[in-house]
């Protein structure tokens, strides 16, 4: 004798949405994109369709979680061989990867860059990767943070500066009160175009470059 299917019991997926710290994750950047970082947990929840209660089994509070966010583009940006490579040549990779990783994000970099970074241990672990080569390779003890901070500063400013248009210093109604800067707008734009690029990747590079050999000639002469 068979036994008849229990007429109340729901088709299809269970009422409880299931959750893990990777789902949870992609909620919120997704959310994040949107809302920027003043997104709720309870609007997060409301995304997941779970109550805000859940989340709590992964993350104690928006902060844990803002670190998990951080911890995961950590990891995506990758470490790019401090261990083996002269610090100034992977940290140009490692600027690259972080621009792309966090501006794929914009909506989440100030709560993700003004984050303590003893708060999550994935940061920790690649700042300190950066540190041991530039130590490594003679840097001055003294001067290795600033010039994380100087670098990661130029990087974060440069993965919004991505956002807006590539024209945004071309005075287009006023080139008559700015014909220097109008001129030299119109052939930052040509030089873009001969490399056969753009102008926000080319103006990155340059900047990138002018920036780690700054800081080499001024660890040297310290």
């Amino acid at each position: 004798m068979t036994t008849a299917p229990d007429a109340h019991r729901p088709a299809g997926r269970p009422r409880q949405a299931i959750l893990s710290h990777e789902r949870i994750l992609a909620a919120a950047f997704e959310l994040a994109d949107v809302k920027g970082g003043d997104f709720t947990l309870a609007a997060l929840a409301r995304n997941l369709e779970v109550r805000p209660s859940a989340l709590h089994h992964y993350f104690a509070g928006k902060d844990e979680l803002i670190a998990g966010m951080r911890g995961q583009l950590t990891r995506r940006v990758g470490d790019h061989g401090f261990e083996s490579r002269p610090w100034h040549v992977a940290i140009a990779d490692w600027a690259r990867a972080y621009r792309d990783t966090f501006g794929a994000h914009p909506g989440i970099i100030a709560a993700l860059a003004t984050m303590p970074v003893d708060d999550e241990p994935e940061s920790i672990i690649d700042y300190e990767r950066i540190a041991a080569a530039m130590r490594r390779d003679g840097y001055p003890e003294r001067r290795i943070v600033p010039a994380i901070v100087a670098i990661e500063s130029f990087v974060i400013g440069s993965a919004l500066d991505s956002l807006a248009p590539a024209d945004n210093l071309r005075p287009v109604d006023n080139s008559v009160l700015a014909p220097h800067l109008t001129r030299a707008e119109e052939r930052a734009r040509e030089h873009a175009e001969e490399l056969n690029t753009t102008v926000t990747v080319e103006t990155f590079e340059f900047g990138l470059a002018a920036l780690i050999a700054g800081l080499m000639a001024a660890g040297a002469q310290d």
